[in-house]
């Protein structure tokens, strides 16, 4: 029937009647909601971001609401509670399209792993919403064909709802008047009758085009939600890479907001896959580092005697504490968190001096290529941390084949983040002679004041010293009172020889601990 409505009865007997005028907001391409605060933090991160501003502003012309589908994957990596708009308020393309991607976001795999970096994260939950938003605008045919089916049908769609929109307010219009109206009126009537008959049309039109968007949508499914989760997977990842530069080289490994050195951090440590890779162990060994200085201290101890600000949770006063218990201040804390703005009571604690200088002879040979080297350094480097919080004396002795060496000397408060870059990526390659490296430790603590020195002694091979060498080795260790700790890389090899044992006061084994294991073992006696 192509005219349901033939009197005026019939149209006041329909759902048209009660339908009444349709609203003046608006339909929005958001779907997530945000507040003011949220809104100011992504401007903030947007502002200099030409190559995210000219990704939207291409994928715009194919699809109108791609912005706001950039804006609402942030939110959704970053926000502690994603509030969704109703979909009576949604515009089609976000209820059809930026709608489902997000739907399909949230069901990712990756998704948890993803939000326990992002959530409340600006600068991980940024940079992986950037990647996000990259990957997708580079699918967006594909997507836009799965999800809408015909091309332009998501656009054709919109303009259908938009037409039956219109002939809706101008049936509502009429009907108001005939109410208004003191006399019978044909011609008003109708106008009604051919009003409603409009109305229907395009509310019919609306109906078969969502179905069959709809429909093609389901049919498309596996493949949107495997397009979806591979850009997911790369956000991940992308948010990843940034915790671990930063808390594997920031002065504030816990300060994830942007500012201008993290930006040049991020740079630095992106151009170079050396640091890359010891950064994927190296943030994670400074926490391990940092909880085992937590756990080390006596709690409820040393004089309160003012307030400063910071992010130490256990000293914070009642009144900052107190914003987490409404949603609507829990921003502005983690804000404040995020910046270590937390009032906290500040404490005079007395200050020891630790165990022996440390000494770390790392082995370089061109067998521990890669990750092997990355690990290794990232235990170099946590232990100079240590060195550095204790003010103790520290040196890394690289080392590979005999007369193969190079000495790093760290003195706390006399060297810059380039000095530890540099040592980082060095390299040295070739074979393995444990006797180089254990010349230098001697040197180092003959001349240069390594007093009762911690030795820690990393290496993946095996090495023959003379015997006369060994009997020189027990001479020098009851003289100089240094201790060494043996860490083998030794999980392809487990039960490999070690000539320095009888000199060791412990040995770990990657055979037998996982790395992290070790890490805490090394954290635990030296904190």
């Amino acid at each position: 029937m192509l005219k349901p409505y033939r009197t005026i009865e019939d149209v006041l007997r329909s759902p048209w009647t009660a339908a009444g005028r349709p609203g003046d907001s608006p339909a929005t391409d958001r779907v997530l909601r945000s507040t003011k605060l949220e809104d100011s933090i992504y401007a903030d991160l947007r502002e200099g971001d030409d190559p995210l501003a000219q990704t939207e502003q291409d994928a715009t012309q194919k699809l109108p609401s791609f912005p706001a589908l950039s804006r609402d994957v942030f939110q959704s990596f970053y926000s502690l509670l994603p509030r969704k708009n109703e979909d009576g308020a949604l515009s089609v393309a976000a209820r059809k399209f930026n709608s489902p991607i997000l739907e399909h976001i949230t069901q990712s795999e990756d998704y948890p792993t993803l939000k326990t970096v992002c959530e409340g994260r600006e600068l991980p939950a940024y940079e992986a919403a950037s990647e996000f938003v990259s990957r997708t605008a580079g699918e967006l045919d594909g997507l836009l064909s799965d999800i809408g089916g015909e091309k332009n049908a998501l656009n054709t769609l919109e303009k259908l709802e938009q037409a039956e929109r219109q002939a809706r307010q101008e049936l509502a219009g009429l009907l108001e008047r005939m109410q208004a109206a003191k006399e019978h009126n044909q011609r008003l009537e109708q106008s009604i009758v051919d009003a409603a008959n409009q109305a229907e049309s395009k509310r019919r039109q609306v109906e078969a085009v969502g179905k069959l968007v709809d429909a093609n949508a389901a049919k498309s499914k596996e493949e949107v939600s495997a397009l979806v989760s591979q850009a997911v997977n790369a956000a991940a990842e992308k948010a990843q890479e940034v915790q671990n530069i930063i808390g594997a080289w920031g002065d504030d490994p816990g300060n994830l907001e942007k500012s201008e050195v993290n930006a040049d951090l991020l740079a630095l440590v992106r151009k170079s896959p050396v640091l890359r890779d010891i950064s994927k162990y190296l943030g994670r060994f400074r926490e391990i580092f940092a909880r085992g200085k937590r756990n080390g201290y006596a709690y409820d101890r040393g004089e309160k005697y003012s307030l400063e600000l910071g992010r130490d949770l256990s000293r914070a006063i009642t009144s900052e504490l107190a914003m987490l218990a409404s949603p609507q201040t829990m921003p502005l804390f983690l804000r404040k968190y995020q910046r270590g703005q937390i009032k906290q009571y500040q404490r005079r604690e007395p200050v020891y001096k630790g165990m022996g200088d440390i000494i770390c002879c790392l082995d370089e040979s061109g067998s521990t290529k890669g990750d092997p080297a990355a690990w290794g350094k990232a235990v170099a480097l946590t232990l100079l941390e240590i060195a550095a919080d204790s003010g103790r004396d520290f040196a890394l002795i690289h080392f590979s084949g005999g007369g193969s060496f190079k000495v790093d000397v760290f003195q706390p408060g006399e060297y810059s983040m380039e000095d530890k870059l540099r040592a980082a990526e060095t390299f040295l390659g070739g074979g393995t002679d444990f006797q180089t490296p254990m010349d230098q430790a001697l040197l180092l603590m003959e001349l240069g004041g390594y007093e009762n020195a911690d030795i820690v002694f990393i290496t993946d091979g095996e090495c023959e010293l003379p015997d006369a060498y060994v009997e020189q080795l027990r001479t020098e260790q009851a003289a100089r009172r240094f201790t060494v700790t043996g860490v083998l890389l030794d999980k392809g090899e487990p039960g490999m020889e070690f000539s320095l044992t009888p000199f060791c006061q412990n040995i770990y084994r990657t055979s037998e601990l996982l790395g992290d294991e070790i890490v805490r073992e090394l954290v635990a006696k030296r904190v």
